[in-house]
């Protein structure tokens, strides 16, 4: 009877481990998540800046600099189009654990990215 109750209490802590961890992630997701959008408008401004100087002398490496910022933008809405939210209330604490340090690593990488291609934009003097 002892082992029983033993099992459970670690049981049942292990599940409130597991929970708080999850909703750490969660949050580390979404700050992340914050982070990026604004940097989004900064790529959207530097495009439009790059637009106007794509026909000159340097245009080719102009270009490879827009796509470069068309990918990172992309990157980030293919990223806010596939994560769900509201899909986490529906998961079991393991699995909601395991989806959402998939998309701190999504982000971070995403983050990479993003800050790459905005430094290098950002640096372009014609």
């Amino acid at each position: 009877m002892k082992k029983w109750i033993a099992l459970s209490l670690f049981l049942v802590g292990c599940s409130q481990a597991e929970e708080k961890l999850s909703e750490e992630l969660q949050t580390k997701v979404l700050g992340l998540h914050d982070v990026l959008m604004p940097k989004t408008e900064q790529i959207v401004s530097l495009k439009s800046k790059l637009d106007s100087l794509s026909t000159g002398a340097d245009s080719t490496h102009v270009r490879q600099l827009i796509r470069s910022l068309d990918k990172a933008d992309q990157s980030m809405m293919d990223w806010m189009h596939q994560f769900s939210i509201d899909s986490l209330g529906k998961m079991d604490v393991n699995t909601k654990v395991i989806y959402l340090k998939n998309q701190y690593t999504q982000l971070t990488e995403l983050q990479k990215l993003t800050d790459s291609t905005l430094d290098a934009a950002q640096k372009y003097r014609p």
